[in-house]
């Protein structure tokens, strides 16, 4: 079995046996790869530790595979074609003018997506929306990948289950005194980067209340040895964090 038939189905689309484990998300793409596909293809095989990716074109018969570095400039791939890395954690697939499905391993994704896999979701329903007379197509492919969830605005509409309630119950505790301040930024850091690769999105009140948050830690070093002049101590980072808190609370 070649790499390409254990991507792809012979109708063009990714195998189930392949996306088993993985997340897809539609992104826009023009008549060709330009930059801004480029760079996720990029940050994802730095993050899976790829040092290259293979591009097939799929017009060919038989189909041609070329080999670029990670880092390579591969802008100019016209579609139909499969981009991977040798791996197969992540894969880009350009069917078409318009538009390029990325999927793969989280780590990938996480990279790759970094909004997050339902804010990319979102965005390109809108887009869709934008584009349905010149590009009709893209309306199926925005019906046939959904956001997962709906977008929260207050913390009573978060999903207990979810990344962002650990964040919401990581306040709690910090602000009570039961949560250091290094176990705060740790917890917080690494809740905000699985809730990214979740696929959850934040708005409203509650979406600048977590940006607030990152703000207020990009202030803060964990590393006493790594403080800089202006960094917020231990108890700065609390009474920081506590009015943002309280002030959300108080709305």
């Amino acid at each position: 079995m070649t790499e390409r038939q254990r991507l792809l189905d012979a109708d063009g689309t990714f195998t189930p046996a392949w996306l088993r484990g993985k997340s897809v998300a539609p992104v826009p793409v023009g008549a060709r790869i330009d930059t801004t596909p480029a760079r996720r293809i990029t940050a994802g095989c730095r993050a899976v530790g790829a040092s290259h990716i293979l591009a097939t074109n799929l017009a060919d018969a038989p189909v041609s595979t070329s080999r670029f570095a990670a880092e390579a400039d591969f802008t100019g791939i016209r579609p139909p074609s499969l981009l991977h890395t040798p791996d197969a954690q992540g894969a880009v697939l350009f069917p078409e003018n318009g538009y390029a499905l990325i999927a793969g391993a989280p780590a990938f994704m996480a990279a790759a997506v970094s909004e997050g896999i339902d804010t990319a979701r979102a965005r390109f329903v809108r887009y869709a929306r934008a584009l349905q007379e010149r590009h009709p197509s893209l309306a199926s492919v925005a019906a046939a990948h959904p956001p997962r969830h709906r977008a929260w605005s207050d913390a009573g509409d978060v999903d207990p289950s979810g990344t962002a309630a650990q964040q919401l119950a990581l306040l709690d505790a910090f602000t009570a005194g039961t949560c250091s301040a290094p176990d705060f930024a740790h917890g917080w850091w690494k809740a905000r980067r699985a809730s990214q690769a979740n696929g959850e999105r934040l708005q409203g009140a509650l979406g600048s209340l977590f940006d607030h948050v990152f703000m207020i830690l990009e202030d803060y070093a964990v590393d006493p040895d790594l403080t800089e002049p202006g960094d917020l101590d231990d108890t700065g980072l609390r009474i920081a964090v506590g009015a943002a808190w309280e002030g959300f609370r108080r709305r």
